[in-house]
């Protein structure tokens, strides 16, 4: 046996031991630990997906504990107290009046519970679930967009969707991200869902993401933009603030908490 081959057996070895403790690993904080690309952290996780061990998310992996297709409502309580904080700080940018584009994913669901305390707004969504949430709040206006529904993640995405958000213009856009980096902008695993943050983006005046920090200087395989569409990123560890260093001066870094 290879020294790569007993090395990647290693680490295979020890990610589903940290697995097992805590239900979830991040791509970046393995690369450090073994001092290796994140590229081949992800060939590592890509092995073990293929042995139904794990299961990929945006930025790492899973517990099979958790099943081989977890739940959107299970994958929601993951950093919860993280995407809380996010949630929060973000709700502060906007008042009565504005308009926004909200993309789905658990960060974006958390935000919408915040921003139901604000009066007067238009929301365009692609998610039931996150239209729902403005049930709450007779003052707010909400358009839902149609397309294909994938009934695992509540969301409307494809041609359709897309079309649909080409007849609307907001204010802001509000995005999730899978993975943020300085180098490169907003990346998503999903190319469905990043063809509808880059739409929502496109029909904005100013986008706002949202990361939580396990996101930050990580990559994923779809570019959403660089960071010439970006206005803010609302993100949740101190330490995020060194990102500012790295970035145009147009870019605004909140940080939550």
């Amino acid at each position: 046996m290879s020294t790569e081959v007993a090395n990647s057996s290693e680490r295979r070895t020890i990610i589903l031991d940290k697995l097992k403790d805590n239900g979830q690993v991040f791509v970046n904080e393995l690369a450090e630990l073994f001092q290796v690309s994140q590229e081949t952290i992800r060939r590592d996780l890509n092995k073990l997906e293929e042995q139904r061990l794990i299961k990929k998310v945006h930025g790492g992996a899973i517990s099979s504990q958790f099943g081989f297709e977890m739940e959107f409502n299970q994958r929601a309580k993951l950093a919860a107290d993280e995407k809380k904080a996010i949630a929060i700080r973000a709700a502060t940018l906007f008042k009565p009046g504005d308009s926004l584009f909200i993309d789905f994913g658990t960060t974006t669901l958390e935000f919408a519970r915040q921003l139901v305390a604000i009066n007067d707004l238009t929301v365009i969504v692609n998610s039931p679930l996150i239209a729902s949430v403005f049930h709450e709040n007779a003052s707010i206006k909400v358009i839902l967009i149609g397309g294909e529904f994938i009934n695992s993640k509540f969301e409307c995405v494809g041609a359709i969707a897309l079309d649909n958000i080409g007849r609307f213009f907001a204010d802001y856009a509000v995005i999730g991200a899978g993975a943020v980096h300085a180098d490169i902008g907003i990346m998503d695993q999903d190319i469905n869902e990043a063809a509808v943050a880059r739409k929502m983006m496109a029909n904005s005046n100013y986008t706002v993401v949202l990361a939580d920090g396990h996101k930050i200087n990580s990559h994923a395989t779809t570019l959403v933009s660089g960071w010439e569409n970006i206005n803010y990123v609302v993100t949740s560890k101190a330490e995020n603030m060194s990102l500012v260093k790295s970035l145009p001066a147009g870019v605004s870094v909140l940080v939550a908490g």
